[in-house]
């Protein structure tokens, strides 16, 4: 036996164990080849659009009053300030600042001590100057009476110095005698033109007489009226201010001693800007003033006129209160919406669905679509509460539905769903996906 012979029975299991596992990887790699080969082949996907979800809201064209909102500040020009007619000390004051008041309720008082001597001194004049104007007329009927008597006293003097005269002519009288018939002539010449001149005077005597009767019963009416004013009451009902004394505070007159502010006084001042000033006195001038309401507390407004002055920014406007507020306080600010002339075609929608100033997004067939719209002013209370607007467009009708929800991707052909949409017609359901799916 060769030695090849007895090599081979020691080679042939080397050989088998090293083409055995290729054997085996060949045989799985078949397998594979032949199941992969055989699966079933997936449906292809096909892409979709998304669809963004969106808040809507149904086109209701109606008439509606745009409102403008002002912020105005509470005003009371029927303000009173109770002020001290005379020097004097305060003996009451029986109200605090803000104290609630009915009308003929004390406010203050005076000492009355301090006011009576001032009546008294008055009344005292006014009676003197009554009693010189008597004494005048009575004097004036004396002088009447005495002015015969002087008449009579002068023709008898010219007589006796004419006697005198004479009698020194024939020696039978002195040239004293003659003299001091003279002098008596001139005394009683002199007395008579006193008296002329007192009754010619008297007229005017008794017009200077009559003038300080009159100043002194002006007088007497000052302080009488000082001394009503001594004890002040409420004239209205209203509202106490602010208290400047205090019981026992010596005053002087015309010091302020408090404020008082009648319920019935109370408005509200509010800057209307100039692009409604023309539209606004247009509405008073036709004797339907707009209305007004206070947005804190609901209060109802009537805007009673414009005032005389202008600026720059606008017309203030006067308001009235159509009722009684007690919880008014002057320098009080509040916001007011003001009614406006009513619009028809109106739209009322959320500032959240107006892009710009002048444009919204309608709904159509699951797509936006752009539409220029008018922006008409705020919407009141009444159509939706503050945040709403008041808009209006040619080509929106009634039942359209437009976008509420700000996107920042609007534009035009954008898809978009919301909920409570129908169900769609091309396939998909209201998330954007493939039915089915």
């Amino acid at each position: 036996m060769s030695r090849s012979d007895d090599l081979a029975p020691k080679t042939r299991p080397w050989l088998f164990r090293l083409i055995l596992p290729l054997l085996i990887l060949g045989v799985a790699a078949g397998v594979f080849l032949a199941l992969k080969a055989s699966r079933p082949e997936p449906p292809r996907a096909t892409p979709q659009e998304r669809a963004w979800l969106i808040e809507t809201q149904v086109v209701e064209p109606a008439r509606h009053h745009p409102v403008l909102t002002l912020y105005g500040e509470v005003a009371n020009p029927d303000r009173l300030t109770v002020r001290a007619p005379i020097s004097a000390r305060v003996a009451s004051v029986p109200m605090e600042n803000g104290s609630p008041v009915e009308q003929g309720t004390l406010l203050v008082a005076l000492d009355p001590q301090d006011i009576r001597p001032v009546v008294d001194r008055a009344e005292a004049n006014l009676a003197d100057l009554e009693a010189q104007i008597r004494q005048a007329r009575a004097s004036q009927e004396t002088d009447q009476a005495a002015l015969a008597l002087e008449r009579e006293i002068v023709a008898n003097a010219q007589t006796a110095l004419q006697r005198n005269r004479d009698l020194n002519k024939r020696n039978l009288a002195s040239q004293a005698d003659v003299d001091a018939a003279r002098d008596t002539l001139s005394q009683a010449r002199l007395s008579l033109n006193t008296r002329r001149e007192r009754l010619a005077t008297f007229d005017a005597r008794l017009a200077g007489l009559q003038a300080r009767r009159d100043a002194a019963g002006a007088d007497l009416a000052a302080a009488r009226r000082d001394a009503e004013r001594a004890r002040v009451t409420a004239p209205a009902d209203g509202l106490v201010g602010s208290v400047s004394v205090t019981s026992g505070a010596l005053v002087n007159p015309n010091a302020a001693l408090l404020d008082f502010f009648p319920w019935a006084g109370f408005e509200l001042r509010a800057l209307i800007p100039s692009r409604e000033v023309e539209t606004i006195a247009a509405a008073l001038a036709a004797g339907s003033p707009p209305g007004a309401r206070v947005l804190e507390s609901g209060v109802d407004l009537r805007l009673a006129r414009l005032a005389g002055e202008a600026s720059g920014e606008g017309v203030t406007g006067l308001f009235e209160f159509t009722r009684t507020e007690r919880s008014l306080r002057v320098g009080q600010v509040l916001s007011v919406e003001l009614a406006l002339p009513a619009v028809d075609s109106a739209i009322v929608i959320p500032r959240s669905a107006l892009y710009g100033n002048d444009h919204i997004y309608r709904v159509r067939d699951g797509r936006l679509e752009r539409v220029t719209v008018e922006r008409l002013g705020a919407a009141g209370s009444d159509a939706g509460g503050p945040g709403r607007l008041l808009v209006r467009a040619p080509s929106l009708a009634a039942g359209d539905r437009v976008a509420i929800t700000q996107l920042p991707n609007a534009v035009d052909g954008l898809k978009v769903r919301w909920q409570g949409q129908p169900p769609a017609t091309d396939g998909t359901n209201e998330t954007g996906e493939a039915a089915g799916e």
